[in-house]
């Protein structure tokens, strides 16, 4: 049965989470849906890389993390998430990709949004594991990746996915909002795929 809480019913989509496994261009496609509709983007991996670089204690500690695969303690992505959806107006929207990464935080996003009145999309980008490899280790050559520079390490990568994200998409799905795109597609078509799934 579809499940779909009361205050999304036939409201305007202003929120819209990307979910696929590692590689699979859901960083790409937040960035180019958020250009073509003038909305932000909240990529945890941004934020990461961001106090991964920025140095310092904080610094220290995502980057031995961020370069072994692994994720955060559940509570910090979820305080940065917080923080960055409670200073949105009402009128602004926005992308999320990276996030929620596990039930805890997918649950706590689900009540903050509601709380706030926020309808919302999940689009999980439907990309094969073998396919996902070949693009990391393509992009490990021109990008300083160093979660992403062998196999084994992205092999790490997907496990951790599976184990602890998977179960993510069962719970928006229980949640009548998620709904899979093909995402071996071209940029642009699975672009077209996502603007027709929340009409914009």
């Amino acid at each position: 049965m579809r499940i779909i809480t009361a205050y999304m019913e036939g409201a305007t989509i202003k929120t819209v989470f990307l979910f696929g496994r590692p590689g699979s261009g859901k960083g790409t496609q937040a960035k180019l849906l958020a250009e073509g509709l003038g909305w932000g983007v909240f990529s945890t991996g941004d934020k990461f890389k961001e106090l991964r670089d920025g140095g310092g204690r904080m610094g220290e500690r995502v980057r031995a993390a961020y370069d072994a695969g692994k994720l955060v303690p559940d509570w910090f992505p979820s305080y940065l998430y917080e923080d960055a959806l409670l200073a949105l107006a009402p009128e602004d929207g926005v992308v999320c990709e990276g996030f929620p990464r596990t039930v805890g935080q997918a649950e706590l996003a689900h009540d903050v949004l509601a709380w706030l009145e926020r309808p919302y999309r999940v689009l999980h980008l439907a990309v094969s594991e073998e396919e996902s490899l070949r693009r990391m280790l393509e992009r490990a050559k021109t990008e300083d990746r160093p979660d992403s520079n062998d196999e084994a390490k992205i092999r790490a990568r997907f496990e951790t996915y599976a184990k602890q994200t998977e179960p993510v998409l069962d719970f928006f799905r229980t949640k009548g909002v998620l709904t899979d795109v093909n995402g071996e597609q071209t940029r642009e078509a699975i672009l077209a795929d996502i603007r027709k799934l929340i009409a914009a």
